[in-house]
């Protein structure tokens, strides 16, 4: 009989042990990267766009919603066209990735990510465009960790589906503030 109920007792167990990790849930993507770097505070940005005219502008971040999201807010500075938008990065439980909303004062858009940080590198990408006549069919902005002091952010987009991605705006952003 003890040997019975040791059987009995045994195949749960086991069945728990070889549970496929499909079947597990999947954690949620985090929106800040691994390890130490944050994006607190103050940052200071220039580079270029891809006609070669100057792009600057300022940065600013912060966590938020209970150090679930990553809120920055972009103002340029060169040129003066007065562009300002805030960015918001999180996890949605119900696509089980990262979105990003972005409001800026010329219009809205949403991103996401599928893999969230990888190798201190965050893809958001937007869906392709169902219109013809839009300038591109989709875009994506790439921000990667170059430094414990600086990352950069491109803005890229795809003139077709089919077609390579090229890059529109290049910035490069090193701490100017306390974290």
């Amino acid at each position: 009989m003890l040997c019975l109920v040791r059987r009995m007792l045994l195949i749960p167990c086991l069945a728990a042990c070889i549970t496929p990790a499909w079947t597990q849930p999947a954690k949620p993507l985090s929106a800040l990267p691994a390890g130490a770097f944050q994006f607190q505070g103050s940052w200071g940005c220039a580079g270029s766009f891809a006609n070669g005219k100057a792009h600057k502008s300022t940065y600013a971040g912060a966590v938020t919603v209970g150090g679930k999201w990553l809120q920055l807010t972009e103002q340029d500075v060169e040129p003066a066209t007065g562009y300002i938008a805030e960015y918001l990065i999180g996890y949605d439980a119900q696509q089980k990735r990262l979105v990003e909303f972005d409001a800026n004062n010329f219009g809205a858009a949403v991103y996401s990510s599928p893999d969230g940080w990888q190798n201190n590198v965050l893809t958001m990408s937007s869906d392709l465009s169902p219109d013809a006549k839009a300038p591109f069919a989709a875009n994506r902005f790439i921000y990667t960790i170059t430094a414990s002091d600086s990352f950069t952010v491109d803005w890229q987009i795809e003139k077709t589906a089919a077609s390579a991605w090229i890059t529109s705006d290049h910035l490069v952003c090193r701490r100017v503030g306390p974290s």
